[in-house]
């Protein structure tokens, strides 16, 4: 991930960003963090649209940070065949926990730019939350590692941050592009120090435009948070296949 120097040891000095990230999500899921919520709604309209295409329900998936499995097992119980990979090597674990009949090949622990894919192509590729993290460089790395691992007809679900999202702990904003998506630096909370990015409308369809065709057009979901935080989030919920 784009490496910007990070100022004190709080921050993860000297660490680069992929590592940074891995320790913070750690964190979180020692903490406990989504063991009792249930899988978003979203995971119902990819199920919806992979029993629609036999070839993709009866193929082989991807599941790009697959956690401690709060979305990832509920789809592995509706029958699909389906790898999970993370960053954390404690969401892997703890997964592999709830789950001990899961070969060990089904779960892989790696940045998903660089991991080496136990298959030539998938047949679809969930991305829930991930493709935020990092800077404008890293979102790019993303869409390409995205459709050189997705067959032509495969599909891709996504969900991400959008820029309407009403931030709550204390941050920098490090980028903005063109297309109205801007990257910020944490300062405070249990992100602090990563670089998480946050999409308009208009740049998610030019980053997906090239190599995908939207099966249904993104969608934004928005959640108040519970008192006695104030605010709001917002992701981009869309579905695509490769051309």
């Amino acid at each position: 991930m784009v490496a910007l120097p990070l100022r004190d040891r709080h921050r993860g000095r000297g660490m680069s960003d992929s590592r940074l990230t891995a320790l913070r999500w750690d964190d979180e899921y020692r903490n406990q963090r989504y063991v009792d919520e249930p899988p978003l709604p979203f995971v119902e309209r990819i199920l919806d649209t992979l029993r629609a295409d036999a070839s993709a329900w009866n193929g082989t998936g991807l599941y790009v940070g697959c956690g401690n499995g709060r979305n990832y097992l509920p789809l592995l119980d509706a029958g699909l065949a389906l790898v999970g990979l993370d960053i954390s090597p404690d969401a892997i674990a703890r997964l592999a926990q709830r789950r001990p009949s899961l070969p060990a090949p089904r779960l892989i622990c790696d940045d998903f730019r660089t991991f080496r894919s136990p298959v030539a192509r998938f047949d679809y590729v969930i991305a829930l939350q991930v493709f935020q993290h990092g800077g404008d460089a890293d979102v790019a790395a993303y869409f390409t590692r995205l459709a050189a691992l997705l067959r032509p007809g495969g599909l891709f679900f996504l969900r991400v941050n959008a820029v309407s999202t009403q931030i709550y702990h204390a941050h920098t904003v490090v980028d903005r592009n063109n297309l109205g998506g801007l990257t910020i630096r944490y300062d405070a909370g249990p992100k602090t120090g990563l670089l998480i990015h946050f999409f308009s409308d208009a740049e998610l369809r030019e980053r997906l435009e090239a190599a995908f065709v939207p099966v249904q057009h993104p969608r934004e979901d928005v959640t108040v948070r519970a008192a006695p935080k104030t605010g709001s989030w917002a992701q981009w919920e869309t579905i695509c296949r490769r051309r």
